[in-house]
């Protein structure tokens, strides 16, 4: 079984400490939500599973399954199952969805009765699903898109991938509430289909549509307090103060 498993991580970005002991468990196919006020070094920590260049690991481990992450290069933990939605998803000119969707098919293993074409099917009908016009996927991907739909995009990259474990950043930002609803939807199929998923938001909001098994407060790049959905709630009505003060 693939469970990510951090332990007692340490961080610095810019020569700066901004994880300072992070213990989190992940198993496959449960749901982990990381809340917490700005700059407690949430988008930190998904960046680090990802291995950004800019996050520098000074103590501490992280494993996905028999892989250590923490000793990986960025597309060598892609390859492993574990990707990275970001809150700020970039445009790529020149290169379609349809054409990255493509290629990136092909440097995963796929099943025996893989057909190139019926994938190009599956990407229409999870575009369809996601109220994404056809037209979006043969333009340049993220180019002239709102923010919603290129949060969109990033749901519909990670639906059609074979991913394990996702790390989700702030995906509720910029999406309305109808839109919200479906990309809800679609990570509640990812996790059914047993994908670990990591969704770092400040709203209790996409818990709305989503089951979270554990809700986990940052702060000062510790993990302050830990319990179930019902926190995400209380965090909501009350605010991070009686927490993060404790």
């Amino acid at each position: 079984m693939s469970t990510l498993t951090i332990k007692n991580l340490h961080v610095q970005l810019e020569n700066k400490p901004i994880l300072n002991g992070i213990d989190l468990t992940v198993r496959k196919g449960q749901t982990c939500v990381l809340m917490g006020p700005n700059g407690s070094g949430k988008s930190t920590l998904g960046n680090t599973l990802l291995a950004h260049p800019a996050c520098r690991v000074e103590r501490g481990s992280i494993k996905f399954g028999k892989h250590m992450l923490s000793k990986m290069k960025t597309d060598e933990i892609a390859r492993a199952g574990v990707l990275l939605a970001l809150q700020h998803p970039q445009a790529i000119p020149g290169v379609s969805v349809t054409n990255l969707l493509t290629i990136a098919a092909r440097k995963f293993p796929q099943p025996k009765n893989f057909k190139m074409a019926h994938f190009r099917q599956e990407i229409k009908d999870t575009a369809k699903a996601l109220h994404t016009p056809d037209e979006f996927l043969s333009r340049s991907l993220n180019e002239g898109f709102s923010g919603g739909e290129k949060k969109k995009m990033e749901i519909l990259q990670l639906s059609l991938l074979p991913a394990k474990c996702i790390v989700i950043d702030e995906i509720d930002s910029g999406l309305d509430i109808d839109a919200l609803k479906l990309v809800a939807k679609q990570i509640s199929k990812l996790r059914k289909r047993g994908v670990s998923l990591v969704i770092i938001t400040h709203y209790n909001r996409i818990l709305r549509w989503l089951e979270a098994d554990r809700v986990h407060i940052m702060h000062k790049g510790k993990i302050v307090k830990s319990g179930t959905s019902a926190l995400a709630k209380d965090i909501e009505k009350n605010g991070y103060a009686a927490y993060i003060n404790e």
